[in-house]
């Protein structure tokens, strides 16, 4: 891999934390339009559960080829067209009121934004490669500035604007974003995808080394906790801990401050501390906050929501920090298996996950119909130390470079609304 120099690598740095606090921004345009879109369809909420799920078909479909067009093409030239048919798919969904019509749009929108997710992502751990020091962290925690500002926005403008201006500002303004910062990323010839090209042995998309399977388990032990917050944050706010309206969003909003300073304090951390100590020790306190969340919050909450609303704050506040580090290791070490492209390792943990991921939705639907929100919520805790300890085995042998490959899974969330929030509306 050719070396390049130091101010080339600081704006392909620049240029990347960019495109991913702009993605973040995209992925989560319409979270604040949710119950725009559900009036606007006229659909129960039972079926919009079931539009909403088929979105992840489209997530899923796009991991399949994307190694082969990032090998072909580059990464660069990916997130380029992935990013305009995105943004015209964003813009559609706010065009029609027909609910079919509307699920393959949605479908379509999730598709473009898995590719252009996988690319920015494979970009990423090709350019971390380039660089000694850690920049990966930086790179989470700015996926995670875009998702939150993707609610401030989205939020406010649900009072001051309609629902297809706001979606074709969005889509503007990403537009422009992306192509003055796109000259800064790395171009086919730099980012040494040909490097790798040129040593990969060719594999059928089933076809994972044993590393590679185990670290798909890591990623998902560690990604679903994250995913169970994101989907149930506000349910449990309201069941659990009895909170207003108006409030039920600072359990969310702890836990992504959480995220943002974990992984802001990446770099920091990996100077002193080996990779696989800081993933595996921060899933055991991500697990032990969970637990304690489940049994303490809802006696604290017996003294009234405010107090309920801060023990759910904190708990999830440090399960935050605790999790920033673990996706980050075991993508970065995905990176530097033998034989393995970067963009075919970062899109298999991809498809592995999101596949996955549909059943652990079902399963914590099922959990928290049958045994209550709280409890539901040992599952995801269990899920965190069997990261730690995939984490602390398999990290061992890695480099303490592979962290700085690290690359966060990013894509639309989806959100939970309930009748009585409908109702409030």
């Amino acid at each position: 891999m050719a070396k390049l120099p130091a101010k080339r690598l600081r704006r392909a740095q620049i240029g990347t934390l960019l495109t991913f606090i702009v993605m973040g921004h995209a992925a989560l345009a319409s979270v604040a339009w949710v119950p725009e879109y559900i009036d606007r369809l006229g659909v129960s909420f039972a079926t919009w559960g079931t539009i909403i799920g088929f979105g992840i078909v489209g997530s899923i479909t796009p991991l399949f080829f994307a190694s082969r067009l990032m090998m072909r093409f580059g990464s660069r030239t990916i997130i380029r067209f992935s990013n305009y048919a995105g943004m015209i798919m964003l813009v559609s969904l706010g065009l029609t009121t027909d609910p079919l019509v509307w699920l393959f749009l949605n479908m379509g929108f999730n598709f473009c934004m898995s590719l252009l997710g996988v690319s920015v992502n494979s970009h990423a751990v090709l350019l971390q490669k380039h660089i000694t020091k850690n920049i990966i962290g930086r790179m989470h925690a700015g996926w995670s500035v875009g998702a939150v500002g993707a609610a401030l926005t989205g939020g406010l403008a649900t009072v001051f604007l309609n629902l297809e201006f706001y979606l074709i500002a969005v889509a503007l303004f990403t537009l422009l974003v992306f192509e003055f910062n796109l000259r800064w990323l790395l171009s086919p010839s730099e980012d040494g995808h040909l490097d790798e090209k040129a040593t990969v042995v060719k594999r059928k998309f089933y076809q994972m080394p044993k590393q590679l399977w185990l670290l798909a388990f890591g990623l998902f032990f560690g990604i679903y906790p994250e995913v169970a917050v994101i989907d149930w944050a506000t349910v449990f706010a309201r069941d659990v801990v009895g909170a207003d309206l108006a409030l039920r969003s600072l359990p969310f909003a702890g836990f992504m401050v959480g995220m943002i300073a974990g992984r802001l304090s990446m770099s920091a951390l990996a100077e002193k501390y080996h990779p696989h100590t800081i993933a595996s020790r921060g899933s055991y306190v991500a697990a032990i906050a969970l637990g304690l969340n489940v049994f303490i919050t809802p006696w604290v909450s017996s003294f009234g929501q405010y107090l309920g609303l801060a023990s759910t704050v904190f708990f999830w506040l440090i399960a935050g920090l605790g999790l920033a580090s673990v996706s980050p290791a075991f993508f970065s070490a995905a990176g530097h298996i033998p034989g393995v492209s970067t963009s075919w390792a970062v899109s298999r943990l991809s498809l592995f996950n999101s596949s996955i991921s549909i059943f652990a939705k079902i399963a914590m639907g099922a959990l928290a119909q049958g045994v209550g929100v709280s409890l539901a919520f040992l599952f995801p805790m269990v899920l965190a130390l069997g990261a730690g300890i995939i984490a602390g085995s398999f990290a061992r042998s890695a480099r303490r470079a592979e962290l700085d490959a690290a690359a966060p899974l990013t894509g639309p969330i989806s959100v939970i609304i309930t009748d009585e929030e409908m109702g409030a509306k």
